[in-house]
This record gives structure tokens, sequence and C-alpha cells, in this order.
């Protein structure tokens, strides 16, 4: 009998665990405008933005995001097409930026990337 209970009694703890682990992962790309005036921010610091750089980097920052929220399901179910898709999105993402920004500061922004995937790191969106 107690085998039953303890036997229960786990099951219940993963039913609560594992839908919160899958909340944690997702989080970053739930709140996508709120990221995107957190990335903005923290790229005017560095960058020193003028306001129609903001406008523009905001779009286009808004238009990577929304794309890549629609292939995440695929980096659990098919990494291989996660990553080419997300190198192909980068690869646009990046040009949109050289017309953006001055020369400077891409470069700048090119030092800005976080060594590993740091979800605490706004940032780390843009580049992984």
């Amino acid at each position: 009998m107690k085998t039953m209970w303890i036997s229960a009694l786990i099951l219940c703890i993963f039913a609560f665990i594992a839908p919160a682990q899958q909340s944690f992962a997702q989080a970053p790309m739930q709140n996508i405008e709120g990221n995107v005036n957190a990335i903005v921010s923290k790229l005017n610091t560095a960058l020193t933005l003028t306001d129609v750089q903001k406008t523009k980097l905001s779009e286009a920052i808004t238009a990577f995001l929304n794309q890549r929220s629609l292939i995440l399901p695929l980096a659990g179910s098919n990494p291989k097409t996660y990553d080419t898709k997300l190198n192909s999105m980068h690869n646009g993402f990046y040009r949109k930026l050289k017309s953006i920004l001055t020369a400077d500061q891409y470069a700048k922004f090119q030092t800005l990337k976080p060594a590993d995937n740091d979800t605490t790191n706004v940032l780390s969106q843009l580049y992984y």
C-alpha cells in the first residue's frame, strides 16, 4: 500500500515539474514586445542610437523574434532544420542591422555577443 502511495506522489510531482520546465525554456519568447524594448534599451546604452535607429531597430528585432518564435518548436523535434532556418534568419537579420547601424556601431554590436546562450542576457536572443 505504501508503495502505491509513493508511486502516486512521484507521478504527481513529475506532472507538476514537466510543464514548469517547459515554460521556463519557452519564457524568453512569450513576451516579444517586452524583450524588444529590453534589447533596444541595452543596445541604445552600448551603441548610442539615434531615434530613427531605435525605431528601425525595434521593427527589425520584432520581425526577427516573431520569425524565430515560429520555428522554435523545431528546436526539440528537428534540431538540424531549426539550426538551418535560424542561420538563414540570422544572416538576413544581420544584413538588416548593417543597413541600420553605422559601421562602428555594427562592429561594437558584434562584440556584445554573449559567450554562451545565457537566458539571463536578453541579447542572447539575437545571437543564439
